[in-house]
């Protein structure tokens, strides 16, 4: 076996469906002890969650106090569009300090996870409106999205659902191990999406919460919602972590692009003083396309995917290209990627960090004549750049925590 299917078999699970018996003793034991649905308190004094999304929803133009009545005061279509905006401001500087500090101060030590840790670069922020059954996500599970099984999993409601009566409004959810069961016969039944919720949801139970709790659950849990009887609105924000231990295996969603590395305690974070302003990557050197599937973690990944992720880059950084390089399949010596570098000495529009090689040696090689001759790679999928040394060791933190490095 070549060592590119070997480097591939372990950074995507050998299953897609559960992780049962083929995930180590410590790691189960971890989901099943820390993980399966279990409920935690936080400060929401030190940790203002919801005061930051109410702020945000003001910011944004809707003069609403109480977040239950949202869909009083905003039509439907506004409140989708509001929250693709607060998810966009989850990525705002002082709220990803928050949720990094959220996450070494409550999530490590409650959820017994080890540093260093990757949290979901932007969060999802859910408004979950009253009688809509088409806002309604079925039940699923985490695997089943793609999501690999050592990711763990955040349910942080804003608004309380904590009452009996306000249970429809809830996230429902099922134990690991049960879950298990219940996936696979859905597989071999072939079960609709109605059937899956009937079924599912027959066996489910509500999460009793409200603002200051949150729920820590696995990529195995089943979990989805029922129609919304309660006439408020809910509002909640969802989001994943991973630990470097097990990087390799969370699937598709892998650090850089979905994850986003933190430091290991607040006093390594980086000074509030503003960013020192790099040399513009529009350097007067031409720019080229790179598209390539002759890496283990680019195998697979559609060209016109890629292109259209790169033109998109390309679009919202006013980067104007001039030419479109296609990698040769078979050769994972990567002699076009060394050509725009070395021979024409352009910039270089990537994919992705996972378009270099895994061999750190032949990719320092790479690295080092890009910076030689003065050219740009960029980065498009993590939305990073090389353009120094400092550049090049954050990327090379992301592919070891990946474990996509050799």
């Amino acid at each position: 076996m070549s060592t590119a299917q070997n480097l591939a078999e372990q950074i995507v699970p050998k299953t897609k469906y559960s992780s049962e018996g083929a995930i180590s003793e410590e790691l189960e034991a971890s989901l099943l002890g820390y993980w399966d649905a279990n409920v935690v308190d936080y400060d929401t004094e030190r940790f203002p969650f919801e005061q930051w999304i109410l702020q945000r929803i003001h910011d944004h133009g809707h003069a609403v106090a109480d977040l239950t009545r949202l869909h009083e005061s905003i039509d439907p279509p506004s409140l989708y569009k509001l929250t693709k905006q607060l998810c966009a401001d989850t990525n705002q500087p002082e709220f990803q300090r928050l949720v990094r500090d959220f996450v070494r101060d409550v999530l490590v030590p409650k959820g017994n996870l080890e540093k260093p840790v990757a949290v979901q670069r932007f969060l999802n922020v859910r408004i979950m409106q009253p009688a809509k059954p088409q806002g309604i996500f079925p039940f699923h599970t985490g695997l089943l999205y793609g999501h690999g099984p050592a990711s763990r999993s955040i349910w942080m409601p804003l608004t309380d659902v904590s009452a009996t009566q306000d249970m429809s409004a809830s996230m429902q959810i099922i134990g690991i191990k049960r879950s298990r069961e219940l996936v696979q016969e859905a597989i071999d039944n072939r079960y609709s999406i109605d059937t899956m919720t009937e079924k599912f949801g027959a066996e489910s139970w509500p999460l009793k919460m409200k603002s200051g709790n949150v729920c820590f659950f696995t990529q195995e849990n089943i979990h989805g919602n029922f129609v919304n009887t309660t006439g408020k609105t809910r509002v909640s924000i969802d989001f994943r972590i991973a630990e470097a231990k097990y990087g390799n295996m969370l699937a598709r969603k892998i650090a850089g692009g979905y994850f986003s590395i933190i430091p290991d305690c607040a006093a390594d974070e980086p000074a509030d003083a503003p960013t020192p302003v790099k040399p513009s990557f529009h350097n007067g050197k031409p720019n080229v396309l790179y598209l390539a599937n002759a890496t283990p973690m680019t195998d697979g990944a559609p060209v016109h995917l890629q292109r259209y992720m790169v033109l998109d880059y390309c679009q919202r950084n006013n980067i104007a290209y001039e030419f479109e390089y296609f990698e040769l399949d078979a050769m994972s010596h990567l002699p076009t990627l060394r050509h725009a570098v070395e021979q024409v000495q352009s910039n270089v529009v990537l994919y992705s960090i996972y378009s270099l090689p895994p061999n750190r040696e032949f990719r320092q090689q790479i690295v080092d004549a890009a910076l030689h001759n003065g050219v740009v790679l960029h980065f498009v999928n993590e939305n990073v750049r090389i353009q120094d040394q400092q550049d090049q060791q954050k990327i090379e933190q992301m592919l070891e925590f990946a474990k996509a490095t050799s």
